[in-house]
C-alpha cells in the first residue's frame, strides 16, 4: 500500500529503450569491423563470415534484443553471453550426435561450435563496442516502462 507520500510500487523493473539504428549498425558493424581487423593475420575470418554470419543473424538478433532490453551492452559480457550460447549449441551437438548415432554430425557440429567458440564472442564483442558507441544518450539510461 502507497500514500500521497510515497510513489507506487513498479510493476516491472527498469528496461532499457534499444536504439534501433545503433543496434543494426553494430548487428552488421561489429563482425565486419571485426572481420577488417583480423583477415590479414589469417585468413579463416572471412570464411567465418561467410559459414558464421547466417546463424549469428538468425541466432544472435533476437538474442541481443532480449539481452539489451534488460542489460547496457557491455562488450565483455556480450562476449560472454556468446560463449555461453555457443557452449550449449556443442552440448545440443553432442547430444544429437549421441541419439542418432551419426559421427557425422558430431563432426560437423564440433567444426562450427568449435570456431564459433572463438568468433561468436569476438563478434558480439565487438558489436558492444559498436553498439555503445552509436547509441544515444536517450537509450544509454533504463527506464521504467
Amino acid at each position: 500500500m502507497h500514500t500521497m507520500l510515497t510513489p507506487p510500487p513498479v510493476p516491472y523493473p527498469a528496461r532499457y529503450i534499444i536504439d534501433p539504428v545503433a543496434f543494426f549498425a553494430a548487428l552488421i558493424g561489429g563482425p565486419l569491423l571485426f572481420t577488417a581487423l583480423t583477415f590479414a593475420a589469417f585468413l579463416i575470418p572471412v570464411a567465418a563470415l561467410i559459414f558464421g554470419g547466417p546463424m549469428y543473424l538468425i541466432v544472435g538478433t533476437p538474442l541481443l534484443l532480449w539481452y539489451l532490453r534488460l542489460n547496457d551492452g557491455d562488450p565483455n559480457a556480450l562476449a560472454f553471453l556468446a560463449f555461453k550460447v555457443m557452449a550449449f549449441a556443442l552440448i545440443l551437438a553432442t547430444a544429437l550426435a549421441a541419439i542418432t548415432g551419426d559421427n557425422a554430425v558430431f563432426g560437423i557440429g564440433l567444426w562450427f561450435t568449435g570456431f564459433g567458440m572463438i568468433f561468436g564472442p569476438a563478434w558480439a564483442y565487438f558489436f558492444g563496442i559498436v553498439y555503445q558507441y552509436l547509441r544515444r544518450d536517450f537509450f544509454a539510461k533504463p527506464r521504467c516502462l
